[in-house]
């Protein structure tokens, strides 16, 4: 026989069976570009954006801010000075590997920016514990309510900001940062 005719049902189950293949593949595709991409890059919602107000216990660094008198420091210190902003923890193992490179970008750039590290999810003596063990000079304070994390829309630590003079977060990263870093980005905010 010559010329065999395809019966209506295997010329549906045909195209039905196509079409599930070509939505396995786009979908499977989907998938595999949303794995390629760096979660860390994302952009963040505040970026160009007026930095959130915050009070924060002091830990250390008073000596740094004589505008801040009494038991807590606020963004209202910094008014008029570029701020590297960042929350960090003492049971952080990522905080640990910025703790050195924080410190080397404060010590070279601390007559232009101010550097900040507010601990999040932590307690006093455990923060002060991790500043001395790593040699943290710069300013140090505690979100005591977590109110300052929640407000910068931290979703975990480290995470830092750079806020310009002007009081506008110009970057974020996510993840440990490094002198050189930080360094590459101060442009954006002196």
């Amino acid at each position: 026989m010559t010329g065999q005719v395809v019966a209506p049902l295997n010329r549906k189950h045909i195209i039905t069976s196509i079409s599930i293949a070509v939505a396995a593949i786009a979908f499977i595709g989907i998938l595999t570009y949303g794995l390629t991409l760096d979660q860390s890059k994302v952009p963040a919602a505040n970026i160009n954006k007026t930095a959130n107000a915050f009070t924060v216990s002091w830990v250390q660094g008073n000596e740094h801010l004589p505008s801040a008198a009494g038991e807590t420091f606020n963004l209202e210190n910094f008014k008029g000075r570029p701020l590297v902003l960042n929350f960090w923890a003492s049971w952080c193992v990522a905080c640990r590997e910025e703790a050195v490179e924080l410190e080397k970008f404060w010590l070279k750039h601390n007559s232009a920016v101010a550097v900040v590290g507010i601990a999040i999810q932590d307690d006093k003596e455990s923060a002060k514990k991790f500043a001395a063990y790593f040699g943290k000079t710069y300013i140090l304070g505690l979100d005591v309510d977590g109110k300052a994390a929640i407000d910068y829309g931290v979703s975990g630590v480290p995470e830092t900001f750079l806020i310009d003079r002007n009081g506008i977060i110009r970057h974020k990263e996510i993840g440990p940062v490094t002198a050189k870093m930080l360094a590459d980005h101060l442009e954006k905010i002196l």
